[in-house]
């Protein structure tokens, strides 16, 4: 039978808010030993050990109270981080642990263990420590040293060179399963890199498992924001990597998990951005028609050169409005075209795809 380890967040002070505490159940011989060794308190047949929470920066201060005896009392998009499986006096990285609550919109008001995730903190192939950003424009987890990104969901790697790792790594998770009376159990983890992964060096991801949780983050966002215009969970060949709502836009990024060398950016705005025609004066400008849509399309030159000329990388940038305003950028333009037409005008073919006129130098 496994053992599980309880984890309850409590309120303690203003200034440190939070403390997670795990419950150590082992047999009645060693108990008292543990708990004398890791400065625990004997409760039964179990051996009680608080958890000082570790403080980091992007790290907000709960705006409610936290009932002692209900975790769920922490608010959606948050992040408190503890340590596993116990203490450490010498703050070691290798045991620290990220528990995230989900945005609300993925999910993290639901009132069970689906709206939290619990990853290692410890960054894949650095010394740094990375942290989610709940804030708008991010709601992922960051290594603030060498810019990589995780998505929160599954805390695959979205952005970022693993040199210890394969190309599909995430960042290693304990199991959480909820108790009674609010509290989250964990379940002892298998440190190997195809069960909940090793710290430091990450855990192996199959593309299976990222196109199942990047069609879980599509179902979320399409229940959360109705409203919004159906976000595809492929897009030229690439499975969707993140969803990141702002005010008045959303960016979808989808991304070539293999290798990490494409990726394809859309953003989708509430408001139409108006007439296209006066940015045909701009270098590489191109103006189709599709139905009664304009669709811009240019590239991201500044001097109309293009990569058999000056060996830069285009990336090309397409523009068109319907009742929402889309903004698409990646590499692969014939591609993109066809998936546009297919996703976005699925009443048409891309035969009915027309060039109206050009100002490509």
């Amino acid at each position: 039978m496994k053992r599980r380890f309880w984890i309850v967040v409590v309120v303690v002070a203003v200034i440190i808010p939070i403390s997670v505490f795990a419950v150590f159940a082992y047999d009645s011989v060693n108990l008292d030993r543990l708990c004398a060794e890791q400065g625990g308190e004997r409760d039964g047949d179990v051996c009680l050990i608080q958890i000082a929470p570790q403080p980091h920066e992007h790290v907000p201060e709960q705006a409610e109270p936290v009932n002692a005896d209900d975790v769920f009392t922490m608010r959606p998009n948050s992040v408190e981080f503890f340590y596993y499986p116990n203490p450490a006096k010498d703050n070691d990285t290798y045991r620290l642990f990220m528990l995230v609550r989900l945005p609300e919109w993925m999910g993290g008001g639901a009132n069970d263990t689906s709206a939290f995730r619990a990853y290692s903190a410890k960054a894949l192939d650095d010394a740094c420590t990375v942290k989610y950003r709940p804030d708008l424009g991010h709601q992922r987890i960051e290594n603030p040293c060498q810019g990589g990104h995780y998505r929160v969901v599954d805390g695959a790697l979205t952005l970022g060179a693993i040199h210890r790792s394969s190309a599909l790594s995430a960042l290693p998770y304990l199991e959480l399963v909820a108790g009674e009376n609010g509290m989250l159990y964990v379940e002892p983890p298998e440190w190997t890199r195809t069960e909940n992964g090793v710290i430091g060096h990450g855990r192996d991801i199959s593309l299976q498992e990222i196109g199942a949780n990047s069609q879980f983050m599509v179902d979320a966002f399409a229940e959360y924001y109705p409203e919004y215009p159906a976000i595809p969970t492929k897009f030229t060949g690439y499975f969707l990597a993140e969803i990141t709502p702002d005010i008045h836009w959303t960016t979808v990024r989808y991304l070539d998990f293999l290798n990490k060398r494409g990726s394809v950016v859309i953003t989708v705005g509430e408001e139409p951005r108006g007439e296209l025609l006066p940015k045909l004066r701009e270098y590489n400008s191109e103006l189709w028609q599709i139905g009664d849509t304009s669709i811009r399309i240019g590239d991201s030159s500044s001097e109309g050169k293009y990569v058999a000329a000056s060996g830069t990388r285009i990336t090309n940038v397409i523009e068109f409005s319907n009742e929402f305003s889309y903004k698409v950028k990646g590499d692969n333009l014939e591609f993109i075209k066809k998936e546009i037409v297919a996703n976005f005008f699925p009443e048409y073919t891309y035969d009915d795809l027309v060039l109206v006129s050009s100002a490509a130098k």
